[in-house]
């Protein structure tokens, strides 16, 4: 998925995780609009936990509310 994401907490764009039944840490460009860099997909030990995190504020986004904003 190459969705872009912002946080709305702190206005963070670059680094962020993603859990769904794996985890990715992503690095993104504003000024490209696209992700720069992607882990590999690492296994999650939260089981049915999604959600996006920002590395900066920690913030967790809801994975479905951070897809349609």
């Amino acid at each position: 998925m190459d969705t872009f994401f912002i946080c709305p907490k702190c206005g963070n764009d670059k680094e962020f995780k993603i859990f769904t039944t794996n985890f990715q840490d992503i690095i993104q460009s504003s000024k490209l609009g696209l992700r720069l860099e992607e882990s590999g997909f690492l296994p999650s030990l939260r089981q049915g936990d999604t959600h996006i995190e920002c590395k900066c504020c920690f913030q967790k986004i809801e994975y479905d509310y951070a897809e349609t904003t």
